[in-house]
């Protein structure tokens, strides 16, 4: 009896143990079914022969076997996105980790006036069958995979929710996130509620933001607006850390505001004991300087267009180390043109028209849309004398590490 009562309590104890430390490890549930399964056939088989030297079997030993056993990824409570957010990466695909499909552009509204009818649909269903080649044939091998959606307000972030379920029902599209947070020229707009918005809607939110700093809008709000909003975005995300275990990256924008930005993150991860900063400085226009100090803090630097205009954005790039690159399109924004310093990296050139004669399936004049991701991939490739493939590759691989994994 007191052999069966020490069974029942070992078998108890590992099962406890088993929970805390698997994470739906096929490997090691098998491992740990075998173990029980063999304290079972000595307690119901072997018992009843009093077969000696059993008690011997140490309850410190499987105690050891079972700490012994932990998850290839770490546990983060309620920070991981639902499932079909965090799969495994296809390197062959494409991921624009930055996107205004709430724009109205989308909508066919120009600066308040209709030019054409809706046509985010067809935008989204060209960005998964990819770029037309030159000869009108569409290439397969690299759609764009995934979408973060980015938006500047509480009001645009629940907008976001609901045109990422719309998007995530459909097989034809590519899969679609959202960021949460407080444009800098939205600062004026912040409010407190932003964390319990993001406990209520946090599995299809992939990075907090868009945050930072923009001194080129101070129109929109000033520069002690958008410091109040900026610190105060970040007291809510440390508290989301310490008090919800809840993460995610931070999703930045910096313009025209020298090193403020910097020395506000840099403060941030001292204060918040932080071994590295886990965010992307998106659309990024800046100096080498100030770039290598955000990589210096564990950032990333996200380019679009808008990295590429000058020859001297051109040599900052080239500057960067691949391995802190993402791509992005800013969509309807940011899209590469003729008078910029990286157009002589562009290949393909696509059929578009001005929003006044649009037509079905062409693409729209100076509007980007997910789709030309793989622009941005070209001219990066240019530019690093590298191949689209390995662009594709590596900046996709961090875009996954960085936001889904």
């Amino acid at each position: 009896k007191e052999f069966s009562f020490w069974c029942w309590t070992l078998t108890c104890s590992a099962s406890i143990r088993l929970a805390v430390h698997l994470h739906h490890h096929s490997i090691v549930v098998i491992k740990v079914s075998v173990a029980l399964g063999i304290i079972s056939f000595y307690s119901t088989i072997l018992l009843p022969f009093r077969i000696a030297g059993i008690s011997t079997l140490s309850l410190s030993s499987i105690d050891r076997s079972i700490s012994s056993i932990r998850p290839i990824r770490p546990i983060r409570p309620m920070s991981s996105l639902s499932d079909s957010q965090s799969s495994d990466f296809d390197s062959t695909k494409y991921i624009d980790i930055g996107a205004n499909l709430l724009d109205s552009k989308f909508q066919g509204i120009y600066n308040g006036s209709q030019k054409h009818p809706p046509d985010l649909d067809a935008v989204l269903s060209r960005s998964l069958a990819n770029s037309p080649r030159p000869d009108g044939t569409l290439d397969p091998q690299a759609p764009c995979q995934r979408i973060i959606i980015t938006a500047g307000s509480l009001s645009e972030s629940l907008s976001s929710l609901s045109l990422c379920s719309s998007i995530n029902s459909k097989t034809n599209f590519p899969s679609a996130s959202t960021t949460c947070g407080f444009h800098p020229t939205r600062s004026s707009e912040f409010t407190p509620a932003m964390e319990q918005f993001i406990l209520d809607h946090h599995p299809n939110i992939s990075a907090f933001g868009e945050l930072g700093l923009d001194y080129d809008r101070l129109e929109f709000a000033d520069k002690d607006t958008q410091l109040s909003s900026l610190n105060s975005q970040l007291s809510i995300i440390s508290s989301l850390s310490s008090s919800h275990s809840l993460t995610r990256p931070l999703f930045l924008h910096s313009r025209s505001c020298g090193f403020d930005l910097y020395d506000i993150l840099r403060s941030y991860k001292v204060t918040n004991g932080l071994d590295t900063l886990k965010g992307v400085v998106h659309s990024y226009d800046d100096s080498i300087e100030l770039a290598l100090k955000y990589v210096e803090l564990g950032l990333f630097i996200g380019l679009n267009g808008c990295s590429f205009k000058t020859d001297y954005n051109v040599e900052v790039v080239r500057g960067l180390p691949l391995e802190r690159l993402m791509i992005e399109t800013d969509a309807p924004w940011c899209d590469i043109r003729k008078s910029h310093g990286g157009w002589e990296f562009v290949g393909e050139v696509w059929e578009e028209v001005k929003e006044k004669k649009w037509k079905e399936g062409c693409r729209v004049k100076n509007r980007n849309e997910p789709g030309a991701i793989t622009r941005v991939a070209e001219v990066l490739a240019g530019i690093k004398g590298i191949s689209v493939e390995e662009v594709r590759k590596v900046c996709g691989e961090n875009s996954m590490d960085l936001f889904f994994r």
